[in-house]
Parts: structure tokens; sequence; C-alpha cells
């Protein structure tokens, strides 16, 4: 048989077929709808190779199309919402555009190019633009088509798949009431959605990491099964259409586990992950290799709500606080980063989410306070954070200069670090904090030992390795001296082992010529050792000024009327009001001579007044009538590290509610109730609450009525005595001790004179 001729026409039918196929798939870009859009400098100076990218999601409700028309109503928008409501549940007014702002058409040219240049001006690298596709067509597309064809606004930008169906309650809940269902098809439902996004994902302002367009998806678990084929195969088209692959950035809803099939990245979309607390923001924990993290604005929906009464106001974000939250996520991504080569995004919720109360652009309530914020915390964190590669680099160099330095002199300082299960990498006075604040300090010839008091599995071990310092040891504490409650006096049992070893868990710390007993929560100003350095002795005891709950509760009175100004630091001094432990360094030769322990001590302040007048210690003190007094310590929660951490104090005449509080851990304490707590005050400083002036004057007079009854209540109790032997009942009686703050050790006569030596 001669197959030639079939032969021959079978070849050219398959290379016709070849050529549709590529025809398919590698069919040419149009361009031209699309204004080719200049790259700026911005895009590629300013940011560098490795950095923070803040990326803030764009809500595009805000121009009538036809959906809307249907369901809502001829030319709704988002807007309609937001006029409905005025005020919340708690009273306070319902967020509203700045008059700069006003009720703007997001279709118009200056208002995207005004988010644009309000978003690059303020800190921002690039916006995420809420996508919606349903049933093969896309809805609610017309600012992102504006886009491409004018461009503006002229910065980076992704897309963000919204992939929840439309209800009746704004929440995507498909058991509702549902006006358009998402549904997700096959193959050629896939590649049609991929073909529509082409154009966007070509344009020179979409935003690449490793050379790989990004596109975010909201609800991966949405998708169900069909989710990883679909996402396999536009990674597939992506390269074959030239744009050198795709990332699929999976939203984290929680706790979803990626094990069958590993994102290529994961992202935070708050209050998803770590809810309304911007606090705890920070502290999710990282379950992908590649992990973007998270936070919003605010969150108040009740104009979406306004029939039917929900809406979950949080009647405690400001910028003053959010900016902080800011500062704190960027530490945090500069300590855990993605792989080098990786972007580090920060996805914020939302530029302008008006309707769930969620919004950076500028308000009636808070003018452009979101924008400076994000300003201000870039240049803060610039400032004061490093990227863990560049910290692997200093303490490898701080640790040959400290191996050098130690071979011909002793340590200024030996500092015993306290440390238990309130000093978690997920609480706001951390370990962490502690250890680098002593790293920071001028004066780097210290040691320290960390050690553990309670029975608590946080790490703490780890903690301080991660310090990756030389200086910093553990000493692993036994069990039978280990503690359940978390008191200064319970832990004195472990810090007097580790005194007792001092030789064997680190020679150098031993020999050191000051002690300093501190906290694992407590902070130090960076000149706070600086009194010690070359060979300088200024004293037996040297104590530095400190900042604590106490100091602050002196300026309470005043309902805070002074914010912002409080700064508050005293020094410590041998009285029973003003001494503080953790800022008091001790000459350690002669405290090791004494063979002290504090097993048995029950006010620290009666150490340093036994060593005073007893054993004639000289004291002296950092601050003097020549140098006003500047915060060494931070014996915390204070004030001012309160504020720092993005949270709030709390002004009450009850001394056992006056502290610093997060959004979570307020909310969890007291029922947020306008009648009695002055939000209205809260939102125009943020730094303090407080109680409205009938309840406070109530808890004044509670609190009045307590410290009154006092006395007789310590005398019901009993008083404390230090040493209860070799002296007779009479002697016991004058060396009894009342309980801190109600009489001042000066005007009385020397106790301790012979406190027992162990």
């Amino acid at each position: 048989m001669n197959l030639g001729k079939p032969l021959q026409l079978q070849t050219l039918a398959s290379v016709l077929f070849l050529l549709a196929l590529s025809f398919l798939y590698f069919r040419p870009y149009k361009t031209e709808k699309v204004v080719k859009v200049q790259k700026t400098n911005y895009h590629h100076n300013v940011w560098h190779e490795y950095s923070i990218k803040p990326v803030a999601f764009v809500f595009p409700q805000y121009y009538a199309f036809s959906e809307n028309d249907k369901i809502w109503g001829i030319n709704f928008t988002e807007w309609d919402n937001v006029r409905k409501a005025t005020h919340n549940a708690h009273g306070l007014e319902t967020i509203r555009p700045a008059e700069s702002v006003g009720y703007y058409d997001g279709l118009e040219f200056a208002t995207r190019r005004r988010q644009g240049n309000f978003l690059r001006d303020h800190g921002f690298y690039g916006m995420a633009f809420h996508h919606y596709w349903f049933a093969g067509k896309p809805v609610m597309d017309a600012v992102i088509q504006q886009m491409l064809i004018d461009g503006e606004p002229n910065i980076p930008f992704l897309l963000s798949w919204a992939n929840e169906p439309w209800t009746a309650r704004w929440d995507g809940d498909d058991s509702g009431k549902v006006y358009i269902a998402q549904t997700y098809g096959l193959v050629d439902e896939w590649r049609a959605h991929f073909d529509w996004l082409l154009p966007f994902f070509r344009h020179p302002q979409y935003i690449r990491s490793e050379g790989r367009v990004q596109f975010n998806v909201y609800k991966p678990t949405h998708i169900g099964k069909a989710a990883p084929a679909m996402f396999a195969a536009w990674r597939q088209w992506a390269i074959e259409e030239g744009l050198g692959g795709l990332d699929v950035i999976e939203t984290r809803w929680n706790a979803e586990s990626w094990s069958d099939f590993p994102p290529d990245a994961v992202s935070e979309f708050q209050p998803h992950v770590m809810g309304f607390d911007h606090s705890r923001h920070s502290m999710s924990r990282r379950i992908a290799r590649v992990y973007h993290r998270g936070t919003l604005v605010c969150w108040d929906s009740t104009p979406r709500h306004v029939q039917d009464g929900g809406g979950d106001p949080q009647p405690l974000c400001h910028p003053k606080t959010w900016q902080w939250n800011v500062v704190e996520m960027f530490r945090r991504i500069k300590q855990d980063p993605n792989p080098i080569g990786a972007e580090n995004f920060l996805f914020i919720n939302a530029l302008n989410e008006w309707g769930e109360g969620n919004a950076l652009e500028p308000s009636m309530q808070f003018g452009d306070g979101y924008g400076v914020a994000m300003k201000n915390a870039v240049a803060i964190s610039e400032r004061e954070h490093v990227w863990t590669k560049d910290f692997i680099a200093e303490q490898q160099m701080i640790n040959r200069a400290t191996k050098a330095r130690e071979k011909n002199e002793t340590a200024d300082v030996c500092v015993l670090v306290r440390t238990c299960a309130e000093h978690a990498a997920d609480k706001t006075y951390k370990l962490g904090a502690m250890l680098e604040s002593l790293q920071k300090q001028s004066n780097p010839n210290w040691r320290a030992i960390v050690y553990q008091t309670d029975k608590a599995n946080f790490g703490s071990e780890t903690l301080a390795f991660r310090s990756l310092d030389q200086r910093v040891a553990f000493a692993k504490v036994p069990e039978h001296l280990l503690n359940e409650t978390l008191t200064l006096e319970a832990s004195y049992p472990a810090l007097d082992w580790v005194m007792q070893r001092l030789d064997v868990l680190d020679p150098v710390c031993a020999k050191a010529r000051y002690l300093l007993l501190a906290d694992g929560g407590n902070t130090y100003a960076p000149a706070a050792f600086s009194a010690f350095a070359g060979y300088n002795s200024p004293a037996d005891i040297y104590a530095l000024t400190v900042e604590s709950r106490q100091t602050i509760k002196n300026e309470e009175d005043d309902r805070m009327e002074d914010l912002p100004a409080i700064s508050i630091c005293l020094a410590s001094s041998p009285t029973s009001k003003s001494f503080d432990l953790s800022a008091t360094f001790f000459h350690l030769p002669k405290f090791r001579a004494h063979n002290i322990t504090l097993t048995n001590l029950t006010s620290p302040y009666l150490l340093a007044e036994w060593l005073i007048t007893s054993q004639q210690w000289s004291w002296a003190s950092a601050a003097t009538p020549s140098a006003p007094a500047s915060c060494d310590v931070f014996h915390n929660p204070t004030y001012s590290t309160c504020i720092r951490s993005g949270n709030f104090w709390f002004d009450t005449p009850n001394r056992t509610e006056s502290r610093c509080y997060s959004v979570g851990d307020f909310s969890e304490n007291f029922k947020m109730d306008h009648n009695m707590f002055d939000l209205v005050f809260y939102r125009q400083h943020a730094l303090c609450i407080r109680y409205t002036i009938g309840q406070y004057e109530e808890k004044l007079n509670a609190s009045r009525e307590e410290e009154r009854a006092g006395p007789l209540a310590l005398k019901a109790l009993g008083t404390v005595v230090l040493d209860d032997a070799d002296v007779d009942v009479e002697k016991k009686e004058d060396r009894e001790m009342e309980v801190e703050g109600y009489e001042d050790a000066q005007q009385r006569s020397p106790v301790v004179e012979s406190w027992k030596q162990r």
C-alpha cells in the first residue's frame, strides 16, 4: 500500500492543529485599549529589594452599575448605606468622609488620582483591588477597567478575587438570601476568567514577586476541591503567556491547613485571623513559607445594618494607637521575614470600606490621621528596627568584640533576668523586648542570665537563645523551686538558687562589679548602664530613675486631662513608696560576700534599708537636682510603654483596675457602655479611657472608703516579720512592717538590724 500521501496529509493536519493551539494559548496581547503607564522611580528606587510593602485593599462600590440597580435600587452605591447611619450602638458618630474626600464617584479620574497620591504620599506601596467574577463574567469592574485606559491610580496594584456570593446581609454566607451565587465551573470557565485577567497581569504596574504576578484569592475554601486544579492551571497558563509565572496568595481564615496542597503564599485579611484587637495582629503564627501579614483600620458596619441593628461597632479605634500597632507589625515582619527574594507585603483592610467604618482615607472624625500614622510608623521602624539578616551580622561582630574585651577586663553589670509566662512572645511585655533593650545599651560590657520561675511551657530558653548574644545565658531552675504564682516574692527561691551557682552558670557574670535583679517584662533605656563604664563605681548601691504603674497613679487624680504630656519618672530610693528592685544596682562582690539570700524577704526595699543602715553601704542616684529625671527603667506596664505598644491606659480610682489594656483585654474585663465610659474623650485623645464623671466620682468615693478601712484590714491580715529568731516579742513588734504605702520608712527607726543571713 502507498501510505506516503496520507502520511503527508496527516502531518500537515497535525501542524495546523498545533498552530491553532499556539494561537489559543500564545495569542498576542492586545494593547490598543491600554495607556502605557510610565514606570516611576517610586516603584523601583524608594522600595529596596528587601523591604516591607504596605498594600491597601480598595473597595470599588462607589458608582452605579446594573447588578446593584436590580438588587438595591436605581443608582445605589455604598454611600447610600453610609448616609443612613449617623451614630452607632455606643452613641458615637459613625465614620464619614472628610470634606476634602466627599461622597465621591469612584469612576472619576480625579478620585482615582487622589487615592493613589494619598497612599503613595503616606508610605504605602500599592493597592489591592477587590475583583468580582460570577458565572463567567465580571461584576463591578468599571474602576479597574478605567485604570487600564488612563493609568490612574498610578501606583503598583494587584487584584484580589472576592469570591463570595452576594447576600442580603453583606456577609458572603450562602445560607442566607443570595442575590448572586458564586460558582466555579471547570477548565473552560477557569480559562475564561484567566483570559479576562490577562490585561491586568500584563500592566507595567502590576505587582510581582520574584518575577511572578501576584493574585489574591479571598476565600479559597469556598472553591472547594476544584481549587488546587484551578490554581495549577492558572500557573501553567501564566508561564505559557510569558508572564514569568503566577503566585496565588490564599487568604487565611482562622486555622486552615494546606497540608495536601501547600500554597504559593498565604495572606492575612483581618479580622479573620486575630479578630478586632489590633495589638494581637502582630502575634499570629506563620503558617506558610511565604506569609504576608495583615491588619485592619477599624470596624463599624452599622451603616450596613441599620435595619437589623447589627454592625458590631468597635469604639476603641484611633490613628494614634493604630500607628504603634503598625510599628509592632513592622518589627515582627523584620524579625521573621519571608525568604530573601520573596516580597513582604503588609495587607491593610482597607482604603475605603466606609460602609464598615474601616477607611484609611481622611474622615471628619480623624482627618488624615491614619495616613499620617502609617507614614510615622514607616519612619519609626526604619529608625528602630533591623532585619534579621542585619541583626545576625551585628551580633556576630558584638560577640567577637565581647570575647576580645573579656580577656582583659571584667563585666560592669551582671543582670539576672526573672521570666515567666507573662513574658511569652505573644504578650505585650515580652522577654524578647527586655533582652533587646539590654543589647541597645551604650555600655556593652554586661552579662545576663535568664531564669524561669514558673512551670509554664512558653519557650523561655528558646527566647533567650534567639538573642544570638553570647552575653546572654539561660539557667534551668530545678522543678521543686518553681512556683505556680507569678509574684516577685514567689520567685526568690529560684533567684537564690541562681545566685549560689553564679560561678558555674556564668563565671564572667559572677565576677562583674554590679548586680541588677531584673524582670523579663521590663525594659531599659540605652544609657541605663552608662554610669559604670570605664570602671566607674558610683556607690555600693546605685539607683536609676523608673517609670512604673505606681508613678502614673499620682497623675490620675485629674482624670488624665494633661494627655499626652504625662511622663513620670522617679528615682528608686530606700523607702517603701519608691524603692524599685529592678532599678537598683548592688555592688556584686560585697553582695556575695554577705552571702545574702532573699527567700524570706517580704518587701524588697527592706534589703536596701538593711544594707544602708546596718552594713553602711553607700547610696547614689542617677537623678540629681542639676539633671532632671528621665526614665532609665520602664517597670512595665507603664503609661509610656503602654502607649508605644498600641494600647491605652485606664484612668480609674480603683487601683486594681488602673493599668494598660488592649482592646481585647478591656472588652473581656468590662462591658462597653457609653453611659459608664467617656468614649468621646477616648476618640479625641486615644491614649486613655476613663469613666464618665458620674461613674468616676462613684468609684473615687468607694476607693476612699477602702483606704480608710485599709489599716484595720491590714491588721486583721497580720504583719510581716523579717526575722523571728533571736529576739523577744517586744522587739519583734518594733520591727513589724505594714504593707507598702502606709508608712514611710525614712520616718521610722531602722529595721532589720539583725536580718538573718542565710
